[in-house]
């Protein structure tokens, strides 16, 4: 009864400002220069548009909310149609209105807001309705439940202090610190106020270290010695995902010339070695026959919840293989994988757990479906970049925000934290010839591509030409006037040498993509197309819109690497003495 009550209420609203809507836009119509006698023809209805690419497609929420707000609402509820029935606004009492309204999207609030002056009060005096509206606008998704001394207002304030953070761009220098390595770690990642630092090869020694950056203190630190050598038979490839105190070992045999080989997949915790509790056992994987030497064996690793992906391949080969299993279940020979030749992989990423990019050696972006594990996973579209061939990698935090991930890390009073919608945040591709940083939308990998952006003249139909998807939806950058840069959600940390072209002095350009960001129009936007010379045959023209603001000082170290989530950057900087590495840190919000 309390449910078709409040069906009955809700859809009234919204079909009341429905009706408001067309009623204004119909006096509009039937109005010129103030006189209602006279009337003007209807413009024909324009053709439908052609379709725009997703960068360029913004929801109503998408405008500066004081605008949406300020709308004038109808002075008195007293012309609510009849059809609503017993269920009237004055038997509803203020707390009860405000709880059923949170039930809906920002959008929907929004539109009761303008059906009448007591909705409209409603909604602009409630701090839970504003908190939800100014969460939808700015496209977060909240990962941890508001602690319990933590106000809603607070939440509010923290989040508006967000969206007007474009207005300066501020470095923590008082929490300037130094902490001692005994190696430059080639991992770096931020996951909920931690700094992880990882070192992992074939060859090498593995190494772990994690930094608390509220206190910047070393709060963990492992080693594993690499023992593997000619006359153990095997080597090893460790890779480290700290969020879960997730080390995974992969071990294959030396000299294994059988095409019925098999490499054995183990996981054990950073902070023991022991087996992961979560793991139940090692998974064994099938491939190519592994090499004599290290250098000659390209293994490629990521990790997303319960989900883990392995690429194997042989050097200079253009043979690999694709192995995307639950690593939460093990003991079993994983006999469904993706093989392919005629090119190599440079890099695998999750994009989501139903989803996967890989980077291939021609400059091509695959999208794979892996959303049943049971099935081989599907090469949905192949995204071509205009760039030579020659190794390329990804740029993004291989840890997502999630309450499942973080939940070893947070404290009960550490402060909540929000995470970007998986389709506004952005990926950065890095070719190393020409020296090249492409940042594009993830939004493209998301939608519904058109048909009539395939290819259908090449080899399966699944390419998708540069000219199709790449101008609208990214930006290209040359890599020669970039030292280093940190990519985190929707935003992207370059660090740019001084106009002296001294590579030991640098400015920080921030810039975010997320489309509220540039369409609340706070700090300065980047509209203009921009003409990138890789080669000089063929210039590249990209257009995805961000919002920028430059750090006024310049920055003199010698930098190593920047990392940055959505909360949080730190500039890594190094000092070479003694053969030890001492690795500034400094921090901003």
């Amino acid at each position: 009864m309390i449910y078709n009550f409040i069906k009955n209420v809700v859809n009234s609203l919204l079909g009341y400002s429905k009706e408001l809507l067309d009623r204004q836009m119909d006096q509009i119509e039937s109005c010129t220069h103030g006189d209602p006698h006279s009337r003007q023809l209807k413009a024909p209805v324009p053709p439908t548009p052609p379709l725009t690419p997703p960068s360029h497609r913004l929801s109503n929420t998408d405008a500066p909310l004081s605008s949406m707000m300020d709308q004038e609402p109808p002075i008195s509820c007293g012309t609510m149609p009849a059809r609503i029935g017993r269920a009237t606004l004055e038997d509803i009492p203020e707390e009860l209105r405000c709880h059923i309204l949170s039930f809906l999207s920002s959008t929907a609030i929004l539109r009761c807001a303008l059906t009448c002056r007591s909705m409209y009060n409603t909604v602009k005096l409630s701090v839970k309705l504003q908190y939800i509206i100014e969460l939808d606008v700015q496209r977060l998704i909240q990962v941890h439940p508001r602690p319990h001394t933590v106000s809603t207002a607070e939440c509010l304030r923290t989040l508006r202090d967000k969206a007007n953070a474009w207005n300066s761009f501020e470095l923590d220098v008082t929490k300037a610190t130094s902490l001692r390595f005994p190696h430059i770690c080639n991992s770096n990642s931020i996951t909920h106020h931690q700094l992880n630092l990882s070192n992992w090869s074939i060859d090498a020694d593995a190494e772990s270290h994690a930094v608390d950056i509220n206190t910047y203190t070393a709060c963990a630190g492992s080693r594993w010695l690499n023992l593997n050598g000619p006359n153990s038979g095997f080597r090893a490839l460790f890779y480290m995902e700290q969020s879960q105190d997730l080390m995974v070992m992969i071990q294959f045999p030396i000299d294994g010339r059988t095409y019925d080989f098999k490499y054995k997949i183990l996981f054990c915790t950073i902070s023991t070695g022991e087996e992961h509790p979560l793991a139940h056992g090692s998974r064994v994987v099938a491939g190519r026959p592994a090499c004599g030497e290290a250098q000659k064996l390209d293994v490629a690793v990521s990790v997303l919840g319960n989900r883990i992906v392995v690429c194997l391949a042989e050097h200079g080969d253009s043979y690999w293989s694709l192995h995307v299993s639950n690593w939460h279940q093990g003991g079993t020979s994983d006999d469904v994988y993706v093989t392919s030749e005629g090119y190599g992989l440079c890099d695998i990423r999750f994009l989501t757990k139903e989803k996967l990019l890989a980077l291939s050696t021609d400059g091509h972006i695959h999208l794979y479906d892996i959303e049943d594990l049971s099935k081989t996973p599907r090469l949905q579209a192949r995204f071509i970049l205009p760039v030579h061939k020659d190794s390329g990698t990804f740029v993004l935090p291989e840890v997502y925000h999630s309450a499942q991930g973080c939940a070893r890390l947070k404290s009960p009073d550490d402060t909540w934290i929000w995470t970007t919608n998986p389709a506004d945040r952005v990926i950065s591709v890095v070719w190393s010839c020409p020296s090249s940083i492409f940042v594009i939308s993830a939004r493209v990998f998301f939608m519904d591509i058109p048909l009539a952006w395939f290819d259908v003249t090449s080899k399966d139909g699944l390419s998708v030409p540069w000219s199709s998807w790449g101008p609208q939806n990214s930006r290209c950058f040359d890599g020669e006037d970039v030292l280093s840069f940190g990519v985190g959600g929707s935003r992207v940390i370059r660090a740019v040498p001084f106009l002296d072209r001294n590579y030991s002095t640098f400015r920080l350009h921030m810039t975010d993509f997320n489309p509220s960001a540039v369409a609340r129009g706070i700090g300065k936007v980047v509209r203009e197309p921009t003409t990138t010379a890789l080669d000089s045959d063929v210039p590249i023209t990209t257009y995805l819109p961000f919002v920028e603001a430059i750090h006024d000082q310049c920055l003199d170290a010698s930098l190593w690497s920047i990392v940055l989530d959505e909360e949080r950057m730190v500039i890594l900087t190094k000092v070479t003495a003694e053969s030890v590495s001492k690795i500034s840190l400094l921090s901003s919000q």
